[in-house]
């Protein structure tokens, strides 16, 4: 166990209720001998409510600090000071006041540091397990990686994160020679790239994408997000409650290099994984595409269609790509040339339909309309709103 224990350091705004639940979460959290600091950090909300719940949270396991900002940062500013914090601490972990956390992630976290802080390949640490494409707006479920806990992907994490000192130095030294502008960097997802200028995990991702690096990820997650109404949600939500660790365990790592579950910005599948388990597609090059977020105007695809290609698979298996990489031979998901692909069939309400039922039961004809009537609902009170 190292002697420089990171330090834990809460984001906090206006939500009194969500960071007492947060708080209370780390309080029950398994820790080891030492002084693990918390640091609880209060943009100005003109509230005096947050502070008070800083200020009264016991905290036996260290030094407690409130660092309560006079004037308003916004959120990109405030988690960048956070991040900053890494002079000072070295190791940090990242909260938002919305999530929860497990009370192992402390073990996890400390772990994952020791195997991943000097890692030049490496970004961050997250604490939350990813299982849903907000790209796609569908399900994710990482391949199986051996006897490793954790996979990787080109996405930064925000639902719970650490970064060693070395970690944030690569990100801020970019951001100094880049800027804020990142028109000019490919292969950003669309959604990403129209998030607005007060997120920092645009920038973030800017950063690994263009860097070719990437985040740690954990299969059991060790926080979970209550989607509390605010900076990214106007109505509380589950959407992004996925379970948390329970009981202690052992954690295994595994070298970025030789691991098979390696995803990128759009969460899929590295080609070099798909390739080394389905031989006959080791001599081509190509893009992954099953999700479809992809604009691919050239060279081979592997991604849904009917259309007939070099080689084609059924789309059966989850999640899609093992039936890639298990040689299914069948129909809705080929290795095509990207020039023969209709790609407007990838868009349109039949494919889109059909993706749905691959991933979910078939909800109810009362069910269509109540969320239909939900839906309408809630687009009405925004309106009325502004």
């Amino acid at each position: 166990m190292p002697l420089n224990l990171p330090t834990i350091i809460v984001i906090g705004y206006n939500r009194p209720k969500s960071l007492s639940r947060l708080l209370s979460s780390l309080r029950k959290a398994h820790f080891p001998p030492g002084n693990v600091r918390l640091v609880i950090s209060l943009d100005n909300s003109g509230m005096e409510e947050p502070r008070e719940v800083a200020e009264d949270f016991d905290w036996p396991f260290g030094e407690k600090r409130i660092i309560a900002h006079k004037t308003r940062l916004g959120l990109r500013q405030h988690v960048l000071s956070c991040g900053d914090l890494t002079e000072e601490y070295g190791d940090v972990i990242i909260l938002e006041d919305d999530l929860f956390a497990s009370p192992y992630f402390y073990q996890y976290t400390t772990a994952a540091l020791s195997s991943y802080a000097d890692d030049a390949n490496i970004a961050g640490i997250s604490l939350y397990s990813q299982q849903f494409n907000q790209t796609a707006n569908l399900p994710f479920t990482p391949v199986d990686n051996g006897n490793a806990d954790v996979y990787f992907m080109q996405l930064a994490a925000s639902w719970g994160q650490a970064w060693s000192r070395s970690h944030w130095v690569g990100f801020r030294a970019w951001m100094e020679k880049n800027g804020t502008d990142i028109a000019h960097i490919d292969n950003i997802p669309a959604d990403i790239r129209s998030w607005p200028e007060s997120s920092w995990l645009k920038l973030y991702n800017a950063y690994i994408i263009s860097r070719n690096k990437f985040f740690v990820y954990p299969y059991r997650s060790l926080t979970t997000n209550f989607g509390d109404p605010g900076q990214h949600f106007n109505i509380a939500s589950s959407r992004f409650q996925v379970a948390i660790q329970q009981q202690n365990i052992d954690y295994q790592f595994a070298p970025l290099e030789s691991s098979l579950a390696k995803y990128d910005a759009f969460c899929e599948l590295l080609p070099e994984s798909v390739k080394k388990q389905n031989e006959r597609l080791a001599a081509y090059d190509f893009t992954v595409n099953l999700y479809g977020c992809k604009d691919c105007r050239s060279g081979l695809q592997l991604t849904r269609t009917g259309q007939k290609g070099l080689f084609n698979f059924s789309l059966s298996m989850k999640p899609m790509e093992l039936s890639v990489m298990h040689d299914i031979e069948g129909d809705g998901i080929a290795l095509i040339d990207s020039a023969e692909l209709n790609s407007a069939s990838l868009t349109t309400p039949k494919t889109e339909y059909d993706m749905y039922r691959f991933f979910y039961k078939f909800p109810s004809v009362q069910v269509i309309l109540f969320g239909f009537r939900e839906r309408v609902q809630i687009l009405l009170r925004s309106a009325r709103s502004r």
